[in-house]
């Protein structure tokens, strides 16, 4: 079975952001000059630190626009504080939650994750 090269870019976004959760970035309120700092500090490669960057500007964007529910939707479904290797199904079965505490329908929220990341990707290919 081949992975498409939209599917893996989806994982590799996918993989930003539970990084840059894991790094301790996304419960923090940062200013843009320390989140630079802490990113330049943590990352040993450009990729790897550009990848972090357009996270962190994402979320912003995303506050910019006043998108709160996709906001709550990306802390949800990929902002949870993991430590280990994620398992089958976890993020479906984490859309199904945030869908079922919040009122919404799951297409909601996979669209709404999909806003976030199609922002990712236009911030990354600027980097």
């Amino acid at each position: 079975m081949e992975i498409s090269q939209r599917q893996l870019e989806k994982i590799r976004i996918i993989s930003a952001f539970r990084k840059y959760t894991r790094l301790g970035l996304s419960s923090t309120k940062l200013s843009p000059f320390d989140a630079y700092e802490r990113i330049r500090g943590v990352c040993k490669d450009i990729e790897t630190a550009n990848d972090l960057l357009a996270v962190y500007d994402t979320m912003r964007f995303l506050k910019i626009l006043g998108k709160t529910e996709v906001i709550k939707a990306v802390h949800a479904v990929y902002f949870d504080t993991l430590r280990r290797k994620p398992k089958k199904n976890e993020i479906s079965s984490r859309v199904i939650r945030y869908a079922y505490d919040n009122y919404c329908d799951e297409r909601t929220v996979y669209r709404q994750l999909e806003y976030a990341r199609r922002i990712y990707k236009l911030i990354r290919e600027k980097i």
